[in-house]
């Protein structure tokens, strides 16, 4: 019975080791850059919308960016299609907020509740990330349909000219939506979310609510 030679069992090893992971390493593909903002995209199998990333650089510092980011308020200013926004107090202090994010006619709007968690780094970046929850009294408004999985991250990274920011969204829209919509969602939201955020922190502080 003849045997492979050591090496050649090493690279067969390899190879199949490469294609059984292949599948799970899903590439990122650019789909927009423009106004100094790169939009890109990670399908994800069984579901409606692609991982979505947004990157550009702002000349304003982590702490000045993370301020509009934290202000629930500001959101239907810069978050794009965001028509209402509010904090949602919790008994033992946590972060939450509603949102109610408009959709086009015939399709319904969606809405959710987010709970946000906000990491200061030693290198004086910040991660700020959000996850959809039911933990919180608040009730679905008419018309619109409760996504069932809306999360994500803004990493604020110092750089010489400001901060590279990088917005990261994975979502669940819940129902069923047209394709057109699908793709121009894919375009639109992370590219005017990022230019809409980098206008406000570029200009000052957010307004108190």
């Amino acid at each position: 019975m003849k045997t492979s030679p050591p090496g050649r069992r090493i690279s067969l090893t390899l190879l199949v080791a490469l294609l059984l992971a292949g599948p799970a390493l899903a590439e990122r593909t650019l789909i927009q850059t423009n106004d100094g903002i790169t939009v890109e995209e990670q399908p994800e199998p069984g579901r409606t919308l692609p991982v979505l990333f947004g990157t550009t650089t702002m000349s304003a510092t982590p702490q000045e960016i993370a301020a509009w980011i934290g202000a629930v308020h500001t959101y239907t200013e810069w978050q794009h299609n965001c028509e209402e926004a509010r904090s949602l107090p919790q008994p033992d202090g946590t972060r939450l907020s509603y949102n109610r994010i408009a959709s086009p006619w015939p399709v319904s709007d969606r809405d959710v509740v987010l709970r946000s968690q906000r990491a200061d780094k030693p290198d004086g970046s910040i991660h700020i990330e959000f996850r959809n929850t039911d933990a919180a009294n608040a009730p679905q408004s008419t018309g619109a349909v409760r996504m069932p999985r809306l999360q994500g991250s803004y990493e604020l990274v110092p750089v010489e000219d400001g901060t590279r920011v990088v917005y990261t969204l994975d979502s669940d829209p819940g129902g069923s939506l047209p394709t057109w919509l699908v793709r121009q969602a894919s375009k639109d939201l992370p590219f005017k979310t990022l230019k809409n955020l980098r206008a406000r922190a570029e200009a000052g502080p957010p307004p108190q609510p």
